[in-house]
Order: structure tokens, then C-alpha cells, then sequence
């Protein structure tokens, strides 16, 4: 299951998957408070807290996350790392800050698994946006998160330190040839199927 928390930094999207009493954390670009009362009300315990990518508006309250969920691991792909610990990379220094997300990750690449109970997601690495984005499939389930590679009807930007239009291109290509079926979840905006794209 799928519970989503919108109006986060710049209308950014959290989300919480669920199933058998196992949680998953995707993004952390909203306040902790009302994702904790939802994981309290419904006895989850969080595995992961995954970052699809490294810009400001989807990882600034990381921090918050790690301290209110004991024991979940924070997630993101293995060349991420490197923008979360530059505040120019991270878009940061947009905002007026100079942030650092210098934190324990757990790091991943292409065709890794993070399951939640009865879910398996494989991670892919799409390039683009930032040099370290992921999305997260889950084909069983016909289910992906795509973070700000992709939106209905739009597109990660690339000309922020890191990205590159022609890996991007690429990326929604690769995810663009999915099943049609496929109901994506992006970092920002509602939710669609691949064919509607």
C-alpha cells in the first residue's frame, strides 16, 4: 500500500509503502510530524528511508527522519552521495543555505533489491537530474517511483551542478519502455501511468 504526504519544500512528495507491517520511507522533503503519526497509527516498523535523489527539497529533513525512526537505514545510490555533501549539488545554497547531508547512507546501485514485506523494488540507476538518481520498481505490483526524473507530462531539470540532458533522455527512454500498465509516482504532482505519458 501506498500512503502519500504532499506539501513538502517546494510541493515535493513523501511517500510511505507499506505491507506487512514493514515500511518504506521514499524521500524526505516534509516535516517528520505527520509521517510518524501515520506510522505510529498503523504499528509500522520503517526499514528504509530512501532518497531518489539528492536535491534540497527532497532530503532536508533527513536528519529528522533518522532520529524518529529507530533503526531504519538511509538509502541512495552509490554516485549520490557526493551531492548530498555539496551544498552546490544539492541546490542548497538556492535556498540560501549551505547544507551538508553527510550521514551513515547504506548505498546501492543498479539492480539492487530493498523489499518491504511481500514488495520487492529494484532500484534504477537513472542518471540525469543529478548523476545518482534512482527509481524504484516494483514489476509485480506495477509500481514505480521515479523521484524527479519523471512527471506526468514533464521532466526533471538538468541544469543544476550534476545534470546532464542527454543521460536523462536516456532514463526516460529506459522507463518510458516499462509496462504501459505501470502507475509511476514522481517527487512532485499526481501519480499517472506510464502510457498516459
Amino acid at each position: 500500500m501506498i500512503k502519500s504526504f504532499y506539501h513538502g519544500l517546494l510541493s515535493s512528495n513523501v511517500y510511505v509503502v507499506y505491507d506487512s507491517g514493514e515500511a518504506m520511507i521514499i524521500d524526505a522533503g516534509a516535516s517528520v510530524e505527520p509521517i510518524r503519526d501515520f506510522v505510529v497509527a498503523n504499528a509500522l516498523k520503517v526499514k528504509y528511508i530512501v532518497l531518489t535523489h539528492g536535491h534540497y527539497d527532497h532530503v532536508n529533513y533527513i536528519g529528522d527522519y533518522l532520529r524518529a525512526f529507530e533503526g531504519a537505514v538511509a538509502v541512495c545510490h552509490e554516485d549520490e552521495v557526493s551531492t548530498l555533501c555539496d551544498s552546490e549539488a544539492n541546490v542548497s545554497v538556492l535556498f540560501g543555505k549551505e547544507c551538508v547531508y553527510n550521514h551513515d547512507y547504506t548505498t546501492v546501485r543498479e539492480g539492487d533489491k530493498l523489499c518491504v514485506g511481500s514488495l520487492s523494488f529494484e532500484v534504477m540507476h537513472t542518471p540525469g537530474h543529478t548523476v545518482g538518481g534512482i527509481c524504484l520498481y516494483e514489476r509485480n505490483a506495477g509500481v514505480l517511483f521515479t523521484g524527479d526524473t519523471l512527471f506526468h507530462q514533464g521532466y526533471g531539470r538538468t541544469d543544476f551542478k550534476g545534470g546532464d540532458w542527454r543521460a536523462l533522455v536516456g532514463s526516460i527512454r529506459r522507463i518510458l519502455s516499462l509496462d504501459g500498465e505501470t502507475r509511476f509516482f514522481s517527487g512532485h504532482g499526481d501519480s499517472a501511468k506510464i502510457k498516459e505519458q
